[in-house]
């Protein structure tokens, strides 16, 4: 009787294992919290706001490329003909900050960047762009850069 109770125990534990939440989880210790183990993240969606009543909105996706590369894709709704030079900024909206990755110019109210580094050539992963303390700003034109028309906080500022 002891070995049939053996013999059904084993697969049991192995059901409940099968279900825990993490490989990692320590299943004898109920107070303990297994280590997440999230999807990684493929896609982050920020949202543009008009800036000065410029009536300018839109999206910038950052991207994780296959290749291990990030791609930020800016497109933009309501904006005026011609190209918008766009930059990703250190710090929040709020702070303002120096400009850290020079985007592509929005042209046709869509701009498309990969990136591997910031300006000071310092290497940048998708991973450190999801934490990144920055702001995207899509300025008017290259002679105006003065006049933003529509920006985002993203990275840590976003959420």
């Amino acid at each position: 009787m002891k070995t049939i109770l053996k013999s059904l125990a084993l697969p049991v534990i192995l059901l409940f294992l099968g279900c825990s939440k993490s490989e990692n989880a320590d299943v004898n210790n109920p107070d303990s919290k297994p280590d997440p183990d999230p999807v990684p993240v493929e896609l982050v969606t920020y949202n543009l706001t008009a800036v000065h009543d410029s009536g300018v909105t839109g999206t910038a996706k950052l991207i994780r490329n296959d290749d291990g590369t990030s791609t930020i894709f800016i497109e933009m709704t309501n904006a005026p003909e011609g190209l918008h030079p766009a930059a990703v900024h250190n710090n929040s909206l709020e702070e303002g900050g120096p400009i850290a990755i020079t985007l592509n110019a929005c042209e046709c109210l869509i701009s498309e960047t990969i990136i591997t580094e910031l300006d000071n050539q310092t290497a940048i992963s998708f991973d450190q762009l999801m934490v990144f303390d920055g702001y995207i700003n899509i300025y008017q034109g290259s002679e105006n850069m003065d006049n933003i028309i529509a920006h985002a906080n993203i990275g840590s500022n976003a959420f």
